[in-house]
């Protein structure tokens, strides 16, 4: 048991400090795809520079709010569409500890979740009234994760214990009763193969979880309780991307990220590619391939340049709005089409 905790530790930690570096460094090896891209029909005109005070590791747009969490700092802020303002909402210091696999709001209720994988608890807070509370996920462990849309429970990603699976869960973490929603090919890594992050649109009711390491999105729709695939251009297929190591697994200096970052609206699905089509000046993180949510096919790509000469790092979507984090800095996109 103890082991397994460790393992799905440096699995968040280690997948997080790897994708760091690979955006941050000057010339990250590059997956070579042979698909050429379609660039017409939509592009990206930049409207407002957001500058929050630390590197942001996580944003949710909602309404005319942008949220961003600084790792570094420990805060999470709010930025005002509206007023261009920028406040702190919480240093999560006060109740907060050990590795933050990500972060998500629910408007209805004004309540943020902090997924927090060294303790196995979902942390909350309300900023109304400041109050604090967690949930603690007593009967699995989970790696990373998001609420649901329409309910209350929670879409995670979890390793199980006695059969070392990693699965996408529905759970009710009121019942401690979790429904298995998909299951991950298995390799003797701890999961680390499978890692990767999720996204949702809170206007088609759908949810996403995106590798790291290859082609094969999963999309869940709560409301039809169903489980599809978009499948990205590069179509890299599931494979072991570790080596031992001396307490545990380690990713194999090998492996390459192909999916760095994503948003999706109520019809789309915005990928931040690392792969580069034949042909093309697409530096790492500069490509965004688009794919709709409803075929599941991909339908065209848009370009952004370096911002002060760093790559794109996160994308968030509200409206006809496309967030892209650079660091402290998110420029904020309009999205149009020809």
């Amino acid at each position: 048991m103890k082991k397994n905790v460790i393992i799905s530790s440096v699995i968040v930690l280690g997948a997080l400090c790897f994708i760091l570096a690979s955006v941050l460094r000057s010339d990250p090896e590059q997956l070579m795809i042979n698909v050429p891209r379609n660039y017409d029909g939509m592009y990206a005109s930049p409207e407002d520079t957001i500058r929050f005070p630390g590197t942001i590791s996580a944003m949710r747009a909602e309404g005319g709010l942008l949220f961003g969490y600084a790792h570094g700092l420990r805060k999470l802020y709010q930025y005002n569409l509206g007023d261009h303002t920028t406040d702190t909402l919480v240093d999560t210091r006060s109740f907060l500890s050990g590795i933050l696999s990500g972060f998500d709001f629910d408007p209805v209720s004004g309540t943020f979740y902090f997924l927090n994988t060294n303790t196995n608890r979902i942390y909350l807070f309300h900023p109304k009234d400041s109050m604090k509370d967690s949930l603690y996920f007593k009967h699995l462990h989970f790696a990373a994760g998001e609420k649901c849309c329409r309910s209350a429970d929670f879409f995670i990603r979890a390793i199980d214990d006695a059969t070392s699976l990693t699965s996408l869960k529905k759970v009710d973490q009121s019942r401690g009763a979790d429904t298995t929603l998909y299951t991950f090919t298995h390799y003797a890594d701890g999961g680390i193969s499978a890692d990767g992050f999720f996204i949702k649109d809170r206007s088609s009711e759908k949810q996403f979880f995106i590798p790291y390491y290859n082609a094969e999105i999963i999309q869940y729709d709560e409301a039809g309780n169903k489980i599809s695939k978009i499948i990205t251009i590069d179509k890299t297929m599931p494979h072991n991307n570790v080596v031992p190591a001396n307490h545990g697994y380690t990713i194999s200096s090998k492996s390459r990220i192909i999916n760095i970052a994503a948003a999706a609206d109520s019809a789309h699905l915005f990928v931040l590619s690392f792969a580069s089509s034949p042909g093309k000046n697409e530096p790492p993180g500069t490509v965004i391939d688009v794919y709709s949510t409803i075929t599941g096919q991909y339908e065209r790509s848009v370009q952004l340049p370096f911002f002060q000469g760093r790559r794109a790092a996160l994308l968030e979507r509200s409206g006809d709005r496309l967030f892209v984090a650079f660091d402290n800095d998110v420029l904020c996109y309009k999205i149009k089409y020809k």
